[in-house]
C-alpha cells in the first residue's frame, strides 16, 4: 500500500470517487521542490522539479488495485515518483504523478488556480472524463 500526493483534478471528491471505490483518509498536504502549473488548452494542471512549493491532498494506504486504475487515469506523460511531503509539519513519503520532461511541451506558464477549477473547470473536466472509471 502506497500513500498519494495529489495536486489538480484528484484532490476534488467528485473526480476522485468516479475512479475509486475504495475509502481512503486522506489531508491536507504541501510538497517542495516542485511547481505546478496549467495544461495548454486543459483544466488539469501538471507538476515538475522546480523551487516552489505545491499545495494538494494526500490520501493514505492506497490499495494496488486502485494504484492500477490511477496509473491509468494519469496516463503515459506522468512518471509515478516517490517523494518527502509534509503533513502538518511532519515529513511522510508518498508517490505523486509527475510530469515526464520529454512532455513539457504541454506546460501553460501561467498557474493552475484550483478555485478556478471548483467552480468551473471541473465541469468540463468531468464532462470529458466521465466515461473512464
Amino acid at each position: 500500500m502506497a500513500h498519494l500526493f495529489t495536486y489538480g483534478s484528484l484532490m476534488f471528491e467528485d473526480v476522485w470517487n468516479r475512479l475509486i471505490k475504495g475509502n481512503y483518509l486522506s489531508q491536507q498536504a504541501s510538497l517542495a521542490g516542485y511547481a505546478r502549473r496549467s495544461v495548454k488548452g486543459d483544466e488539469y494542471p501538471v507538476i515538475f522539479k522546480a523551487n516552489e512549493l505545491v499545495e494538494g491532498v494526500v490520501y493514505y494506504d492506497i490499495n494496488e488495485e486502485d494504484m492500477a486504475i490511477l496509473d491509468a487515469f494519469e496516463g503515459e506523460y506522468y512518471q509515478r515518483t516517490e517523494v518527502e511531503l509534509l503533513v502538518k509539519n511532519e515529513p511522510i513519503q508518498a508517490c505523486v504523478y509527475v510530469l515526464k520532461e520529454k512532455h513539457f511541451d504541454i506546460i501553460d506558464p501561467k498557474p493552475w488556480s484550483e478555485a478556478l477549477f471548483a467552480t468551473e473547470g471541473i465541469k468540463r473536466f468531468l464532462a470529458h472524463y466521465k466515461g473512464f472509471a
